[in-house]
């Protein structure tokens, strides 16, 4: 569920006004598929065209170097339960996902829930994540300039409150536990019907 920004921002030492882009740094941004040279090519980028945002990243420490240099950092480690990590995600502006291949993206459905919108790559399970320009962007399959247009398209929205409410209303239809739950019994059902017809 979403905090109001300005509360989240207060708690965790956030400055109010800057917008600040958030990233999940895990071991497995090592991988190929995670894309995490991917988002280090784009933030190098953006880099040379603004300085007027801040990182935001949670997960592992030594993943942060790359940026240090770039823009503010703001590491917050791992985060261990729930309401640190709802903090943190209505704290930002968007959130970055630069992977190749996601099953689902647990980072992208949690930070939309918080109303935050998620800037991916049209790829996998994240296009059952981010609805284009609806809530968030999704760039061209692994195209650095399109993630960028992404970002700044975010960033830059006039339409941030809509961008929010959409983001949080899509995920509550599409990943509440009651839907999720009406979904699996409705599979149960089928299979169900199916085995009971076979068996007539």
């Amino acid at each position: 569920k979403p905090i109001k920004k300005e509360i989240a921002r207060d708690a965790l030492g956030l400055p109010q006004k800057d917008k600040i882009l958030l990233f999940g740094s895990y071991g497995g941004n090592n991988s190929y598929n995670k894309g995490k040279d991917l988002l280090e090519e784009s933030i190098k980028a953006l880099h040379l065209e603004s300085k007027d945002f801040h990182l935001a990243i949670f997960g592992e420490t030594s993943n942060i170097k790359p940026f240090a240099n770039l823009f503010p950092v703001h590491n917050f480690g791992h985060l261990h339960d729930d309401v640190s990590l709802r903090a943190l995600y209505s704290s930002v502006d968007a959130v970055v996902v630069p992977s190749r291949q996601e099953a689902f993206c647990q980072v992208g459905s949690e930070s939309q829930a918080c109303g935050t919108p998620v800037v991916a790559f049209d790829s996998s399970g994240l296009t059952d994540v981010v609805d284009h320009k609806k809530t968030g962007y999704l760039a061209k399959s692994f195209d650095v300039e399109d993630l960028i247009a992404g970002i700044k398209w975010v960033l830059s929205n006039n339409n941030q409150d809509g961008l929010s409410k959409e983001s949080a209303s899509r995920a509550k239809l599409i990943f509440s536990s009651k839907n999720v739950a009406k979904q699996y019994k409705s599979i149960y059902e089928n299979a169900i019907d199916f085995y009971m017809a076979k068996k007539l």
